[in-house]
């Protein structure tokens, strides 16, 4: 029975690491779209500490779970749908900025191409399609 506690201490660990996980996103998106670049890194920061702390109870929690038995599983299931819920959103929310920064990049160097043509020769992949050199890093002088 003490497990059992301890499983649903590890679940609720959890559901209070993700609410902070998916505040501290809310906030990264919020700094991107405001393009407050130090917020940014400290919530990416901040993020990453919260996800060291996830992937802790975690591996404690798949410990603890493979000791116990189905009725104490089914006791914790709906904590447990409960931390499953708030992993769907936050890798929703994952997939979300993924794509403004793919997108982005694409329309930076489409911009980047058109405003500087490359001199040099084509080069081509295997499948035949046109390979285009990635920036590395754009800085763009916003002072006048």
């Amino acid at each position: 029975m003490a497990e059992a506690a301890t499983l649903e201490q590890i679940l609720t660990k959890e559901n209070e690491l993700l609410d902070k996980v998916l505040v501290e996103q809310a906030e990264l998106r919020k700094a991107v779209h405001d393009k407050k670049w130090e917020k940014l890194m400290e919530t990416v920061s901040g993020i990453n500490m919260l996800a060291d702390d996830f992937r802790k109870a975690e591996s404690e929690r798949e410990r603890i779970t493979r000791k116990q038995t189905d009725e104490a599983k089914k006791a914790a299931m709906p904590l447990l749908a409960q931390v499953r819920g708030k992993l769907v959103k936050s890798k929703t929310e994952n997939q979300a900025l993924g794509d403004y920064i793919t997108i982005t990049r694409g329309f930076i160097q489409g911009v980047l191409d058109e405003a500087v043509p490359q001199s040099r020769s084509k080069v081509y992949s295997r499948s035949g399609k046109i390979v285009h050199s990635q920036p590395s890093s754009v800085v763009v002088n916003k002072l006048y």
